[in-house]
C-alpha cells in the first residue's frame, strides 16, 4: 500500500494537483507503518509532502517538512547523499521565497558543487556572490549548455569578482562564453557584445549591437522589448514606442514590458490609448503586476485626476513584488509630477539600490546587473533634489551620470539643468546644452531643457527658432505644442492657435493641446472684454462732449 500511495502522489504533483497530494501525503507520513521504513524512504515521503506544500505556496511548512525528511536521515546516520541534498537544495528554495536569502545562501553552499542544479546556481547569482555563481554555472557546462542568464549577467559584471580557479570573472568569461557558442549559435555573439556595451553605459552601441539582430530576427520579443527598453532609457521615447506597439501587435497575450510602455503613453498623454492598453492587460494577466502599474498611472490621468487611487494600486504591487523596477519608476514619476521630491527621492533610490536596473519590468527589475543604475533613475532624482531644492545632491547625481556617460546628450543635459539653478552659471549651463544639441540634435531632453531656459530669459524668437528647426526633423505632436507656447509667450495667438491645431491633427485626445487652445480662447475673450469696455468710454465721452 505504501508503495502505491507513494506512486499516486508523484503521479498527483506531476499534474499539478496540490491540495490532493497534500492530503495524501499527510496519511503517508502519519501511517504506522512509517517509521519503521527505510531512512531513505521516510527522506522521501516528508520530500513528497514538502513538494505538495510548495505547490500549494504554504513555504514555511514545506520547509518544515524537508527538515523532517533531513532528520530522519540524520537520525539514521545515513550518508546517502543522494536523499539528501535534494531536501536541501528544496529548502533553499523555500528560504528564497520566504525571502530568507543569508539561510538560502548557507544552504547552497552547504551542497557540494557537482551536486548542485543550474538553477540553483542562477538563483544565488541574482542575490549574494553574483559574479561567482555565474561563473560556476557556465564552468560547469562547459559550452553544452547555453545558459543565457549567466552569459549576459557577467556581461554586464564586467570583471569585479574572481572565480574557483582565481582567474578574474567578468567580461573576458563572458566572451568566452559566447566564443564557446559561436560556431553552434552565430548570434549569441552579438547578443553577448549587445550587454557588454550596457555594462559600459555605452548605450548607443549597446541599441546598434541589438538592431542588428534585429534584423535577422525582426519578430523577437526578447529583442524587441530590449531595445524598446535602451530606446527609452536613451530618451528616444517615440522610437521606443514603435517598438513596443510592434511587440504588442506580435504577442498581444504578453504583459512583459507593458510598465515602460505605459509610461511613454502616460509622459506623452496618449491617455486612450493608455486606457485601451489597461484593459487588454487586466484581461489577459491579472495576475500579474505589469497590468496593475498600468491601472495606476491610467488613474494619474488628467482626465481622471485620481493621484491616491494610482499610488494604492503601486502600493499593492510593491506589497506583492517589493523591489519591482517598474513600479518605483512610476511611483517615482508620479510623486514628482504632484511636486513631492522626498517621495520621488525615495522611489528612485530604491530602484538605484536594488539588485538589477536595466529591466524596466521585461523580469520585475532583477535581470543580474548589480549596482549599474538606469539613466531614468538618475534624471530622477535630479529631478525630486532640484524640487526640494537641495541643489548640491542634485549635482553630485549629475556629476555621476556625466562620468559613467561623458559622451551621452542626456547627461550633459542633466548638469545643464542643474547649472541652470544658479545665476551666475546660467551661461555654462546654456553651453550644456548646446553641446548636447551637437552630439544629437534630435535629443528631446536637450531640446526642451534649452527652450525653458530661453523662456526664463524671455528670449521667445529663440525657442520659436530652436523648435521649428527640430520640426524640420521630424513633426511630433509636443514640439507643435511647446512651439504653440512660444507663439503665445510672445503674443502671436494667430500662430500659437495654428501650432496647437497641428498637435491635434497628429494626437486628437492631446489634453495639452486642448488646453492651450482653451487659454488663447479665455485670452481673446478677456481682450474683446477690454475693447468693448473702452468703445463704451468713448461713446460717454462723445456724449458729453
Amino acid at each position: 500500500m505504501m508503495e502505491d500511495l507513494r506512486d499516486e502522489i508523484e503521479q498527483l504533483l506531476k499534474e499539478g494537483l496540490f491540495q490532493s497530494a497534500w492530503t495524501l501525503a499527510s496519511f503517508l507520513t502519519s501511517h504506522k507503518e512509517h517509521k519503521s521504513a527505510a531512512p531513505a524512504d521516510e527522506a522521501n515521503d516528508w520530500g513528497l509532502f514538502g513538494d505538495a506544500a510548495f505547490g500549494l505556496e504554504n513555504y514555511a511548512q514545506a520547509r518544515g517538512f524537508y527538515e523532517k525528511g533531513l532528520a530522519a536521515l540524520k537520525a539514521a546516520n545515513s550518508r546517502d547523499h543522494k536523499a539528501r541534498y535534494p531536501l536541501v537544495l528544496r529548502q533553499a528554495d523555500c528560504a528564497l521565497k520566504l525571502k530568507d536569502s543569508e539561510s538560502a545562501l548557507e544552504l547552497l553552499k552547504s551542497v557540494p558543487f557537482e551536486h548542485r542544479p543550474l538553477r540553483h546556481s542562477e538563483r544565488w547569482g541574482k542575490r549574494k556572490y553574483a559574479a561567482l555563481a555565474y561563473q560556476e554555472v557556465l564552468e560547469r557546462t562547459k559550452g553544452r549548455r547555453i545558459v543565457l542568464e549567466a552569459s549576459q549577467a557577467l556581461a554586464r559584471l564586467g570583471g569585479v569578482s574572481h572565480g574557483r580557479s582565481g582567474a578574474p570573472i567578468g567580461a573576458g568569461t563572458a566572451a568566452a562564453a559566447a566564443a564557446a557558442a559561436q560556431t553552434r549559435f552565430p548570434f549569441l555573439q552579438k547578443l553577448m557584445t549587445g550587454h557588454g556595451f550596457i555594462a559600459k553605459y555605452k548605450l548607443g552601441l549597446a541599441t546598434t549591437s541589438f538592431n542588428q539582430l534585429l534584423g535577422e530576427f525582426p519578430n523577437n520579443l526578447h529583442l524587441l522589448l530590449r531595445e524598446a527598453t535602451l530606446q527609452f532609457d536613451i530618451g528616444k521615447l517615440d522610437e521606443s514606442l514603435e517598438l513596443f506597439r510592434k511587440a504588442r501587435s506580435l504577442y498581444p497575450s504578453s504583459p512583459d514590458g507593458a510598465d515602460t510602455h505605459a509610461m511613454i503613453l502616460r509622459i506623452r498623454e496618449r491617455n486612450t490609448e493608455l486606457s485601451k492598453l489597461m484593459h487588454e492587460l487586466v484581461r489577459i494577466a491579472p495576475d500579474r503586476p505589469e497590468p496593475w502599474i498600468v491601472v495606476a498611472l491610467d488613474f494619474s490621468t488628467d482626465s481622471k485626476a485620481s493621484p491616491k487611487k494610482a499610488l494604492e494600486h503601486l502600493g499593492r504591487v510593491l506589497h506583492l513584488y517589493p523591489g519591482h523596477t517598474g513600479a518605483l519608476l512610476a511611483k517615482g514619476f508620479l510623486h514628482l509630477r504632484h511636486n513631492d521630491g522626498k517621495r520621488a527621492a525615495a522611489a528612485y533610490t530604491r530602484v538605484r539600490n536594488s539588485l538589477g536596473g536595466w529591466g524596466g519590468g521585461l523580469e520585475g527589475g532583477s535581470i543580474g546587473c548589480p549596482h549599474l543604475p538606469r539613466f531614468c533613475v538618475f534624471q530622477g532624482l535630479v529631478e525630486a533634489y532640484l524640487q526640494m531644492h537641495e541643489v548640491k545632491r542634485a549635482l553630485s547625481i549629475a556629476k555621476e551620470a556625466l562620468e559613467l556617460m561623458p559622451h551621452n546628450p542626456k547627461s550633459l543635459t542633466l548638469i545643464g539643468i542643474v547649472l541652470s539653478q544658479s545665476p551666475e552659471m546660467k551661461e555654462k549651463a546654456c553651453k550644456a546644452f548646446r553641446k548636447a544639441l551637437s552630439i544629437d540634435p534630435t535629443c528631446l531632453d536637450a531640446v526642451e531643457a534649452l527652450s525653458r531656459f530661453y523662456e526664463m530669459e524671455k528670449k521667445y524668437e529663440k525657442i520659436v527658432d530652436l523648435l521649428k528647426a527640430q520640426l524640420r526633423l521630424r513633426r511630433r505632436d509636443y514640439l507643435h505644442i511647446r512651439l504653440g507656447d512660444a507663439y503665445k509667450l510672445s503674443g502671436n495667438f494667430d500662430l500659437a492657435l495654428e501650432q496647437y491645431h497641428a498637435a491635434l491633427a497628429l494626437s486628437p485626445d492631446h489634453r495639452e493641446a486642448l488646453k492651450g487652445i482653451d487659454a488663447l480662447e479665455c485670452a481673446a475673450k478677456d481682450e474683446s472684454m477690454i475693447d468693448e469696455e473702452v468703445d463704451d468710454e468713448d461713446i460717454e465721452e462723445f456724449d458729453d462732449d
